[in-house]
């Protein structure tokens, strides 16, 4: 090839490989982007209880892809399932109660959850409800008392007794799932049982029954919270402040849009829009403003958790040694 041409050449090639380079670079630059743009996928483990549900409303709305978060709900049919699958790991954040936290710190002490924000608080929601001819819970020693197979149902079970020097063996117990419990108690298979809201709907028309005892009577002690495995937290901290965020949208959603909220919630929980409406009368939602202090270090959850404790070790539910859940301010967000 004359040197010219050669000189010609020369150049163009650079300048050829040059493009190809910048190409290159960008497109990796543009898949970096596009990956990191992603939603990053966060799962939520709940239960059937009206509080829960939100999550659910999240889901569905989409209401998390603001924050960068692909939210997925995992439905457990119990609180024991729901504890279980959280203690092999099987999910990271769970919404639930603070007994079952604590049984989680006593089973597996390495995921004794940190609590990063309190859901609602039960005035009422959980009940102990028996046949009529049963005047007080002191009447409930010796006999068929169902429930399921879970911390808070034994506590709500004990703290009925109003300190009564009652060990739980001394009631006939009879473990089930929420919806066989109702459907016992109403065949006189039982005679009383640990339920709550949805579930105890088909008895409050029935005369045969009453209410016992209910969360009301012991207020700020069953109290519903966002529990996660303490590395998740440390590793997916940024998320969690973004899912805190997301359930204040949710809940200023529900407000707003009240009648299409319900009938999205109540259609999941296989009930009328009325009676979930109903089942939420014995909840209080705390405000964020609440949740400074209902989470600080020597606030009402730590309290309520001391407490709790306390009792599940007198009752030998818990070994002396095992750890405590520990509330936490740090992801806290403004609505």
């Amino acid at each position: 090839m004359p040197s010219a041409l050669l000189s010609v050449a020369s150049p163009l090639r650079r300048w050829r490989i040059l493009v190809l380079l910048l190409a290159a670079v960008g497109g990796v630059g543009l898949v970096w982007l596009l990956v990191h743009r992603q939603p990053r996928k966060l799962t939520v483990a709940i239960t059937t209880w009206p509080g829960y549900e939100y999550f659910y409303l999240a889901e569905q709305k989409q209401l998390a892809l603001a924050e960068g978060l692909d939210l997925r709900v995992n439905q457990y049919t119990s609180l024991e399932d729901q504890r279980l699958a959280f203690v092999r790991g099987d999910v990271n954040v769970m919404a639930t109660t603070l007994p079952e936290a604590i049984a989680v710190c006593q089973d597996v002490p390495s995921r004794c959850p940190q609590l990063i924000l309190v859901l609602d608080q039960s005035l009422g929601g959980d009940r102990v409800m028996a046949t009529t001819d049963l005047a007080s819970s002191r009447d409930l020693v010796g006999r068929r008392v169902g429930l399921e197979r879970t911390v808070l149902a034994e506590y709500l079970l004990l703290r009925s007794l109003a300190g009564a020097p009652v060990a739980i063996e001394q009631f006939q117990l009879r473990f089930d799932g929420p919806v066989a419990l109702v459907q016992r108690l109403k065949a006189g298979d039982l005679d009383a049982i640990v339920t709550y809201s949805p579930h105890d709907i088909p008895l409050e028309q029935d005369d045969r029954f009453h209410e016992l005892f209910s969360s009301r009577d012991i207020p700020g002690e069953v109290v519903d919270v966002l529990a996660v495995d303490p590395v998740f937290a440390q590793t997916r901290a940024r998320d969690l402040r973004n899912l805190v965020r997301t359930w204040w949208t949710v809940r200023d959603y529900a407000r707003r849009n009240r009648t299409e909220a319900v009938a999205v919630m109540a259609q999941r929980q296989q009930i009328s829009p009325a009676d979930f409406s109903t089942s939420e009368l014995g909840l209080q939602y705390p405000t964020p403003a609440e949740q400074l202090q209902l989470l600080a270090a020597d606030g009402p959850v730590a309290e309520t958790i001391e407490r709790m404790a306390a009792l599940m070790r007198q009752e030998r539910r818990i070994r002396a040694d095992s750890p405590l859940p520990q509330p936490s301010t740090a992801f806290l967000v403004a609505p």
